[in-house]
């Protein structure tokens, strides 16, 4: 069922209706973030969307994504998918509504759905698969994956080649990136007023990275090490670190490298255009286990230079000295070395930015997305 990335279409014969189940409980990280942004591209192709949320404890969906779906006519739920109950309303739900699609997006998602769904028949089923981690260390969601998900929509080439090395048939695997609203991330996006709320003034170089402080493999102890070093050959460099999560360990860390009163942590921010914006370069410093840093795919749509570490389909958006620069994953030496080379070559960042721009409107681009996934749902109705 391999469909060609260049195999696009801008209408489906009928409007579909669709039902995404998503395994986060609020829409702030990156596979909510791109759940929402394919359910609300789609209903306003005319498609009639519902879009499950997971129903935890303190999380509700709100903010500017919950805005934009409601707005867009998406029909929000929740269920809680790790119980019995929410298992047997989403049943009920299915019979009623007789969708001709389910989207799963993660693993609490698709073991929902899979347990729900037992005994039915099910409409044809895509599932996102967003890391290199092998499927295979899951017995459950290997299972699921291989004899009832119909298609596997992975956000990388490296995510595809990972699947089939694991020994998933490569005809139901589809490289599907993940997108980016254009209304948000652009290259006119104001840069001042991020950096008042830092207190950093416009000359001062800023150098950031987003990503949840929670998340290990996001490398912020490499981030800051190459910070030491570039601050060495510049004083009044800015160190930013935006995302959700404990700062205290990294906090400790920065204090012990001597580079406290020169880091900031932002914390969680919504208006990460912004955040981006305020950066003169955008740093991605995962260790492992991305399927595609977001991050990198809203900073180049926004024109920013990025460096970013070599792991998994990083570099099929980030081609070396071309479209930004890669480097090791792990190493602060080769990290902090490219960071300065941008800095100290301004034509270079905007090269950089603007090749990175072109590729991502090539390949990401949410009209590119949406008739893609609207392709593979086609195939799988076939």
């Amino acid at each position: 069922m391999v469909i060609p990335e260049t195999s696009l279409t801008t209408s489906t014969p009928r409007p579909l209706k669709i039902v995404m189940v998503d395994s986060h409980g609020a829409i702030e990280r990156g596979g909510a973030v791109q759940c929402a942004l394919l359910a609300s591209g789609l209903a306003r192709r005319g498609h009639k969307i519902a879009c499950i949320f997971d129903r935890i404890p303190g999380e509700t969906p709100d903010g500017s994504a919950v805005r934009d779906l409601r707005n867009d006519g998406v029909n929000i739920m929740q269920m809680p998918l790790a119980n019995l109950i929410g298992m047997l309303r989403f049943r009920r739900f299915l019979k009623t509504e007789s969708p001709d699609i389910i989207h799963t997006h993660k693993n609490r998602a698709l073991f929902f759905v899979y347990l729900a769904t037992l005994g039915m028949r099910r409409a044809p089923w895509a599932a996102n698969r967003g890391t290199v981690y092998p499927l295979s260390r899951d017995t459950i969601a290997y299972y699921i994956h291989k004899r009832h998900v119909n298609c596997i929509m992975a956000v990388s080439h490296a995510v595809r080649n990972s699947l089939v090395d694991d020994g998933i048939p490569g005809k139901k695997v589809e490289v599907v990136y993940g997108s980016f609203d254009p209304r948000r991330f652009h290259r006119h996006v104001e840069r001042t007023t991020m950096r008042r709320r830092w207190m950093i003034s416009e000359s001062t170089a800023v150098v950031g990275l987003v990503g949840s402080l929670n998340t290990p493999k996001k490398g912020h102890p490499v981030f800051l090490k190459a910070g030491k070093l570039l601050m060495q050959k510049r004083p009044d460099l800015k160190i930013v670190l935006v995302g959700e999560g404990n700062p205290q360990p990294l906090q400790a860390l920065a204090a012990s490298l001597g580079i406290a009163d020169r880091v900031v942590f932002a914390g969680f921010i919504e208006d990460i255009p912004a955040a981006l914006a305020a950066m003169d370069v955008v740093v991605c410093a995962s260790l492992r286990g991305e399927g595609l840093t977001g991050a990198i795919r809203e900073a180049l749509a926004m024109g920013r230079p990025v460096v970013s570490t070599d792991v998994a389909g990083n570099g099929e958006l980030v081609i070396s000295e071309e479209t930004g620069l890669l480097v090791p994953p792990g190493e602060p030496e080769a990290l902090a070395r490219a960071v300065e080379k941008i800095l100290k070559n301004p034509e270079l960042a905007v090269r950089y930015g603007e090749k990175g721009r072109q590729r991502v409107m090539e390949l990401c681009a949410e009209d590119v997305r949406l008739a893609r996934v609207e392709n593979i749902y086609q195939t799988l109705l076939c």
